[in-house]
């Protein structure tokens, strides 16, 4: 329908045209002395498009001709792009695919080839981890260097990048700064901050790591249960540093209650006094924190304090763990323990009871060791020997598993 209608619309233009010509019986004269020409009007007006038609190709052709260096010059850079972003994507995969040698190759003809700030800065992180890759660090430095002098929008690359392989170097000074400088760019960049959680960890620098911690817990980076164990490793380091039992309690009050209640650290923290030569502050600290479910690790350091403790924290030892004992009679190790307090205290026939009452619910290895020593201190060594033989066969039987 589109075509019909040209065809229509140039016979009706032939038409008028063709009248116009007919009706139009003037004439131009053109008068250059000593010459003078008439011409019909209907020539005249042909003539002058046709003047300005050859007008118009002519400079056509001369704005061409001006413009072919120009042309060729854009052809040359369309086709060196071409080959740049080709030898881009070849790097990529070359990378992948574990062939450093050509991927850094590839990836410094792209670069050369390139005019896109941000495809440069890409060819030379994959040139410089390519060369990582090989253990080429002159070469490594050399590509990463280059990228100072691109715009400041690839620098926080660089940075990050620059992290990751000296960090893989163990040159931690040197990889906490290239991190410093990647988070003055972007502050809150959570790759930037578990990296440099890692970097924390390896210098041994509790503190920054309890910030580090919350900040990714925040943002979901990190599971709760990572967040506790990244904790819990930042307090055992910042535990010894404290040589006064005061400032350790001090120290200890100030942890939030939830991460006290991990007996690993509670455990952790009883050790420590005792190394500091007060292992009743040890008792007292884990009867607080062992709450109204006994804890077995809490429950196990208890019992192992019985020798050491003071008679009147022994004492006390023993009435809390009696009254746990209303709602968890058939806690073993809370049985055991309450056995070693009992023989601490010269309790024989009590300390008997409470072992035996313990390998009657879990026969452990160690509630037997406790009891074979128990009644070889009373002159009972036949029955002391049985327990010998029974907690000998269970380490023969954890140790075949």
């Amino acid at each position: 329908m589109k075509g019909v209608s040209w065809v229509i619309g140039l016979f009706a233009l032939a038409v008028g045209l063709s009248l116009f010509a007919q009706i139009n019986t003037g004439y131009a004269i053109l008068f250059m002395p000593p010459f003078r020409v008439e011409l019909s009007l209907n020539m005249a007006i042909v003539l002058a498009l046709g003047l300005l038609a050859l007008s118009y190709m002519g400079l056509r052709m001369l704005a061409a001709a001006v413009g072919l260096p120009r042309q060729v010059a854009r052809y040359q850079r369309r086709k060196k792009l071409r080959a740049a972003r080709h030898a881009l994507a070849q790097a990529s995969l070359a990378f992948t695919e574990g062939r450093h040698q050509r991927a850094e190759r590839e990836a410094l003809q792209a670069f050369e080839g390139e005019f896109d700030p941000t495809n440069r800065a890409l060819a030379l992180v994959l040139a410089a981890r390519s060369a990582h890759a090989m253990r080429d660090n002159r070469r490594r430095d050399a590509h990463l260097a280059k990228m100072e002098s691109l715009p400041a929008a690839t620098q926080l690359a660089r940075h990050m990048v620059t992290a990751e392989m000296l960090l893989d170097e163990k040159r931690l000074g040197e990889a906490l700064a290239a991190v410093e400088a990647a988070r003055v760019l972007s502050p809150n960049l959570t790759a930037a901050l578990k990296l440099e959680l890692k970097i924390r960890q390896l210098q041994n620098t509790p503190e920054p790591v309890l910030t580090l911690t919350e900040k990714l817990l925040k943002s979901d980076a990190i599971s709760p249960e990572q967040a506790r164990r990244y904790r819990l490793a930042a307090y055992r380091e910042q535990l010894r540093q404290y040589i006064d039992p005061r400032e350790l309690r001090q120290w200890w009050q100030k942890i939030p209650a939830q991460e006290r209640q991990n007996p690993v650290l509670a455990n952790a923290v009883a050790a420590h006094y005792v190394q500091l030569g007060n292992a009743d502050a040890a008792a007292a600290l884990l009867l607080v924190e062992l709450g109204d479910t006994p804890s077995p690790e809490i429950l196990q350091t208890l019992g192992q304090l019985a020798d050491t403790v003071s008679e009147s924290v022994r004492l006390d030892m023993v009435r809390q763990g009696e009254r746990r004992l209303q709602s968890h009679s058939r806690d073993p190790d809370l049985l055991l323990m309450l056995g070693r307090l009992a023989r601490a205290q010269q309790l024989w026939g009590k300390a008997q009871s409470y072992f035996e009452a313990s390998l009657s619910i879990a026969p452990t290895l160690t509630a037997h060791a406790e009891l074979a020593q128990l009644l070889q201190s009373l002159d009972r060594p036949d029955e002391a020997r049985q327990h010998v033989e029974a907690s000998v066969a269970l380490a023969l039987a954890a140790a075949a598993t």
